[in-house]
């Protein structure tokens, strides 16, 4: 099974590609034990499809797609589907679906498999599934997400660790160079020497400058964060709250059904916010930390002082004027990196236990059905 890759220009299905998927899974099947959940999966995506079948004969529904890009985030998207079954035919249309426009396909149930057929020929397939099994998928593909992006992180932390490395080599050579040569060219190697000092100081400070500016702005948007995760756990309880209301009510089974399809996409959401702070700890942990660790090491060139003896008047101010610069800038660094970890900290306390809570509103919602 291959994977959906958003259409360049003009929207299609790929292939037999569970992403070709993308207008296929946004597919149903229609009979008379059609409402219900059906599953398709593969390494790096998981489709959700939801089906609710009215007196009528009529479909509605819901699709839910997370898909892992090759950076390690997980893209979600969740769209509505209507249609309508005679036997075992299923029609199906939707739109908004991972780029697609709009698009109609048919198929066939047949026990638990639904069959179906869009824009190309070739068939894709979905099997029936509870919830537990599509959250065991979608949990299977959270690890894989944070197994990319942990190896993207150390790679990146790799990367930037030698950078460091090397940097430090090549004032220790040049420090060396310096030495041998002190005799014939004292002056002109001291000068370039303070010269580069100051522009890596300068360059240190520049960074975290924006980091600063950067982790204010993420500051400022944890609030919300936390009021979104807890507003979509309200929503479910009220959704919860209603379909408790219609229970025993002969009349109201799709608007039963429509409530708990609105349930079970709580979690997704939840999920699809949470994701940006996933990848702002990783940053915390992989650059801004290489940027503290240079940070650090300066820190003792300076306390080390330049050697008077070495330096002019001039070039020796300039190397403390790079320092009280450096001083300056460190102290609010570390204090915006102690604040963002603690606010990532707290932040990922109240999402595990809203998380918790919305678990348990789809469990008391499979109750009520």
């Amino acid at each position: 099974m291959q994977f959906w890759k958003k259409p360049a220009t003009v929207p299609s299905l790929r292939g037999a590609g569970f992403f070709g998927l993308t207008a296929l899974i946004l597919i149903t099947g229609c009979h008379r034990d059609i409402s219900g959940s059906y599953l398709a999966t593969d390494q790096n995506s998981v489709a959700w499809l939801q089906l609710v079948r009215t007196p009528d004969n009529h479909l509605t529904g819901q699709l839910a797609a997370s898909i892992v890009k090759p950076d390690g985030t997980i893209e979600h998207s969740n769209v509505s589907v209507s249609g309508a079954v005679d036997g075992e035919n299923v029609t199906l249309s939707g739109s908004g679906f991972l780029g697609l426009q709009s698009f109609i396909l048919a198929g066939t149930l047949k026990g638990d498999t639904l069959t179906l057929t869009g824009a190309q020929p070739i068939p894709v397939t979905l099997k029936r599934a509870t919830l537990t099994v599509y959250q065991q998928q979608i949990a299977t593909l959270n690890t894989r997400s944070q197994a990319i992006l942990k190896e993207g992180a150390a790679a990146e932390a790799a990367e930037a660790q030698q950078r460091a490395t090397e940097a430090q080599e090549r004032v220790q050579a040049e420090t060396q160079q310096i030495a041998e040569r002190i005799a014939a060219q004292a002056e002109q190697r001291t000068f370039e020497l303070q010269e580069k000092f100051v522009s890596d100081i300068v360059s240190i400070t520049g960074r975290m400058a924006r980091f600063d500016s950067e982790a204010d702005s993420n500051l400022d948007k944890f609030p919300n964060v936390e009021k979104s995760y807890e507003g979509i756990t309200a929503k479910m309880q009220e959704y919860v709250e209603r379909e408790r209301q219609l229970t025993g009510n002969p009349n109201a089974s799709a608007m039963r059904g429509q409530l708990s399809v609105a349930v079970s996409q709580g979690p997704l959401r939840t999920e699809e916010i949470h994701n940006p702070a996933v990848s702002l700890k990783s940053a915390l942990d992989g650059n801004i930390k290489s940027l503290a660790d240079q940070a650090t090491y300066f820190e003792q060139q300076c306390r080390a002082g330049p050697n008077s003896s070495k330096f002019t008047p001039a070039e020796i101010q300039n190397i403390i004027a790079a320092c009280q610069r450096l001083d300056s800038a460190v102290i609010p660094f570390r204090q915006k990196v102690n604040q963002l970890s603690a606010g990532l900290s707290h932040l990922e306390d109240i999402y595990r236990r809203e998380r918790d809570s919305q678990q348990r509103l789809i469990q008391e919602s499979q109750g009520l059905e």
